[in-house]
């Protein structure tokens, strides 16, 4: 008679089989983890591409001025569930000094926030020490001193309310299409999409290497998107 002797107890060989499979699937987890954010921001450039191009043909069409709004702080009108979310579409009733909402505050998909307003965007795309990663975004876009794109718009209706957006990050387009802004540039103006999260009062960039950039340029009108491997050298 042969005795049968049950070993129940794992093999080193059987050991190390366990811990690669399970080393795998944790980096496998990473990796789809962080693949989820850039889909966001990019389905966010593809939103605010849409509202640009959105802008500039009302402005041509309506033979008057036209604008994309951003949310970049809570105050009276804007979105109430935090700042750096939202954007919309604006154009003016010519000669008053009035405006009308022509698309309401959508926003950005969760993961994707507005960090910055360029000017020069097609060669400007470092980001300031103030945006990097783990950094809080506070009182207003960067550059604070540029008052080019940062504009008020009284008297904007909606629906049965008028509210007034003062200091806000904007892109504007003129009659002929053409971004306005600084008319000594050549270049264009351009609003960069980052990932990150917003919180009432500030958003936080958690990357400066997935971010977008829709530009508008100053001459043509011309919108166009870029990912930040089409600015390496």
């Amino acid at each position: 008679m042969h005795s049968v002797v049950n070993n129940s107890a794992f093999s080193l060989v059987e050991l190390l089989v366990v811990m690669a499979i399970i080393g795998m699937m944790v980096g496998l987890s990473a990796m789809a983890v962080q693949g989820m954010r850039a889909p966001a921001v990019q389905h966010a450039a593809d939103q605010v591409m849409s509202g640009l191009s959105l802008a500039r043909q009302i402005a041509i069409t309506k033979n008057t001025r036209a604008a994309l709004l951003i949310a970049d702080k809570t105050s009276s009108g804007f979105p109430t569930n935090g700042p750096y979310r939202h954007w919309s579409v604006v154009y003016s009733n010519k000669g008053a000094d009035s405006w009308t909402i022509a698309k309401d505050w959508e926003e950005l998909p969760n993961g994707a926030v507005f960090s910055q307003i360029l000017e020069n965007a097609r060669t400007n795309n470092s980001f300031p020490a103030s945006t990097s990663p783990g950094s809080a975004i506070t009182a207003s876009f960067y550059p604070s001193s540029n008052t080019n794109y940062t504009s008020t718009f009284s008297n904007i209706s909606a629906g049965n309310s008028t509210f007034t957006a003062t200091n806000t990050p904007s892109i504007r387009f003129n009659s002929s299409g053409v971004a306005s802004g600084n008319a000594t540039l050549a270049g264009s103006v351009g609003i960069r999409i980052s990932p990150g999260t917003a919180i009432v009062g500030n958003a936080t960039i958690t990357s400066t290497n997935q971010y977008y950039i829709i530009e508008a340029d100053h001459t043509i009108g011309r919108i166009r998107m870029r990912a930040p491997e089409s600015y390496q050298p």
